[in-house]
C-alpha cells in the first residue's frame, strides 16, 4: 500500500515549486519588458535570444534527467539537487537583472550569457524537483493531490512576486529602475534559497525502485522513452501549455502599460500592479479547483472542459475594450483561475506516463522523463517569447514613446488573448489521444504495486531488464 501524504508532506512539495515559480515568475512576467524597456534591447534581438538559448536544453535537459536518475545517496535520488544549486540560482537570477556598464554588443552578449546560465540551472533544479512529485506516492490520486497543493502554494509565491516586484523596484531603486530590479531580483533569491531548503527537509522519496540503480545503457533509457507513446503526448502538451502561459504572462506589462489606462504617461505603479496581481490571484484559486474536481470526475475530461473555457475567455477579452475596467479585470481573473486550474491535472499526466512506461518495460525512468517534459516546456518558453519580441517588433511597437500605434495595439491584445487561446484550444485537441484515463492508472498502479512487492521479496529480475511478458505490460 501507497503510504498517505501529510498534509505537512504535501506543504513541503509545494513550497519547492514556489521557489521555482518566484524566479521563474519574475522571468516570465518581467524579463522580456525589463530587456526592452530598462535595459535597453530591441524586441526583435530579446526574441531570437530566447529562441537561440534554447538550443543547449536539447543536450542539458535529457543530461540532467539522466543524472538525476543514477544519482544515489541517503536522501534519495532528486532531493539533493535542490540544496545544491539553490545558491548558484539565486545567484544567477539577481546577475540576469543586472544592466552592466557595456556599449550595445557587450550588454547582448551579457545577456545571453547570464540568461543562459539562469536556465541552466533552472535545469538543474526543476528536472530534479518535477520528477520528486512522481516518487513521493505511488498512488496516482495522491500525487494530484500533492499537485493542487504544489500550484495553490506557487501561485501564491507568483501572487507575491506580482504585488511587490514593481514596488520593490521603485523603494529599492529610489529612481533608479535598473539598480531597482537588480536588488528585487536579490530578495526573490533569497526567498527561493530558504524555500528549496525546507523542501528538501520536508519531503521524502516513495518509489526508489532497485533498477533504477543500476548501470543501465543510456541509448536505451532514451529508446525506452521515446517509444512511450503516451509521454511523447504529453511532452506535446506541455509544450503548448507552456507557450500559453508564457505568452499571456510577457504581454502583460504591455498591456497593462499602454492600453488600460491610456498610454505610458498615464500608467501608473498602482494600476499596472493590480492588473498583474488580478490574474494571479486567480492562480491561487485554481488548483483548490483541481483537487475538489479532481476527487469527483475524470482528471482528463475535466482538463479538457478547462481548456474550452479557457479558449472562450480568450477570445472574448479580445473583443473587450482595454479600458473597460469593470469587464477586463474579471475576465484575466477567470483565465488566471482556469489556467492554474489544469496545471495540477498536466503534471499528474506527467508522472502518469512515467508509471506506463514502467508498467510497460519494466525500467522506471523518473528523472528522464521529466526532463524530457520540462524541455518541452522550456521549447514552449523560447517559442513564446521569441513570438512576442518578433510580433512586437512586426507591428512596430517601440519601447518608452508615450502611445502606441494602432497595429501595436492590436497586437499586444491579441498576444494576450487569442495566441494563448489557439494554445489552449489545441491542448483540448491533443487532450483526445491520451489514454491514461482514471481505470487505466487504477491498473496500472495495481499491478505496479505487486510487480514490486514481488522484487522487494524474491528480486528475482536485476541490472533493469524487462519482466517477462505477464499479459499485463502491453501497449495500450
Amino acid at each position: 500500500m501507497s503510504l498517505q501524504l501529510t498534509v505537512s508532506q504535501k506543504i513541503g512539495y509545494g513550497v519547492g515549486d514556489a521557489a521555482c515559480g518566484i524566479v521563474y515568475t519574475s522571468v516570465t512576467m518581467f524579463l522580456t519588458y525589463f530587456y526592452t524597456d530598462i535595459y535597453g534591447l530591441s524586441a526583435a534581438a530579446v526574441g531570437t535570444m530566447f529562441l537561440l538559448t534554447r538550443i543547449f536544453d536539447a543536450i542539458t535537459d535529457p543530461l540532467t534527467g539522466i543524472l538525476a536518475d543514477r544519482t544515489n545517496t541517503r536522501w534519495g535520488h532528486f532531493r539533493p539537487w535542490l540544496m545544491w544549486f539553490a545558491i548558484p540560482y539565486a545567484v544567477l537570477g539577481v546577475l540576469a537583472f543586472t544592466t552592466p556598464s557595456m556599449a550595445d554588443g557587450g550588454k547582448l552578449v551579457y545577456a545571453y550569457v547570464t540568461y543562459s546560465l539562469l536556465m541552466l540551472c533552472y535545469t538543474f533544479i526543476n528536472i530534479p524537483y518535477c520528477a520528486l512529485g512522481g516518487v513521493i506516492s505511488s498512488d496516482e490520486k495522491q500525487r494530484l493531490s500533492a499537485q493542487s497543493y504544489r500550484f495553490a502554494i506557487s501561485s501564491i509565491a507568483g501572487l507575491f512576486v506580482s504585488i511587490s516586484t514593481l514596488y520593490l523596484v521603485n523603494w529599492l531603486g529610489q529612481g533608479d529602475k535598473q539598480l531597482g530590479y537588480q536588488y528585487t531580483a536579490a530578495v526573490m533569491g533569497v526567498l527561493a534559497i530558504v524555500m528549496l531548503f525546507y523542501c528538501f527537509f520536508a519531503t521524502h522519496e516513495e518509489l526508489t525502485p532497485k533498477q533504477e540503480n543500476e548501470s543501465v545503457s543510456i541509448k536505451r533509457d532514451l529508446k525506452l522513452l521515446f517509444g512511450n507513446g503516451q509521454w511523447r503526448l504529453v511532452a506535446v502538451i506541455t509544450f503548448f501549455s507552456s507557450m500559453a502561459g508564457v505568452m499571456r504572462y510577457a504581454a502583460t506589462m504591455y498591456y497593462a502599460t499602454y492600453l488600460m489606462t491610456g498610454g505610458l504617461d498615464e500608467a501608473g505603479t498602482g494600476m499596472k500592479s493590480a492588473f498583474i496581481t488580478t490574474g494571479v490571484v486567480g492562480t491561487v484559486f485554481g488548483p483548490m479547483l483541481a483537487n475538489y474536481l479532481g476527487k469527483k470526475y475524470s482528471s482528463i475530461k475535466v482538463f479538457r472542459a478547462i481548456n474550452l473555457i479557457l479558449t472562450a475567455l480568450g477570445v472574448v477579452m479580445f473583443f473587450v475594450p482595454s479600458q473597460l475596467l469593470v469587464v477586463v479585470f474579471p475576465l484575466f481573473f477567470l483565465i488566471g483561475f482556469f489556467h492554474q486550474g489544469y496545471q495540477p491535472f498536466k503534471w499528474n499526466m506527467m508522472a502518469n506516463a512515467a508509471d506506463y512506461g514502467e508498467w510497460k518495460t519494466g525500467r522506471r525512468i523518473t528523472g528522464l522523463s521529466f526532463s524530457g517534459n520540462l524541455f518541452c516546456l522550456k521549447m514552449g518558453m523560447a517559442v513564446a517569447g521569441a513570438l512576442v519580441g518578433f510580433i512586437l517588433g512586426w507591428v512596430g511597437y517601440q519601447a518608452g514613446v508615450p502611445n502606441q500605434n494602432p497595429m501595436a495595439v492590436t497586437g499586444i491584445i491579441g498576444l494576450l488573448t487569442i495566441g494563448p487561446s489557439l494554445s489552449y484550444f489545441i491542448l483540448y485537441l491533443l487532450s483526445k489521444f491520451y489514454t491514461l484515463d482514471d481505470a487505466m492508472m487504477l491498473k496500472i498502479t495495481d499491478d505496479l504495486r505487486q510487480r514490486h512487492q514481488i522484487r522487494q521479496s524474491a528480486q528475482p529480475h536485476s541490472h533493469g531488464q524487462p519482466l517477462p511478458d505477464d499479459g499485463l505490460a502491453t501497449a495500450h
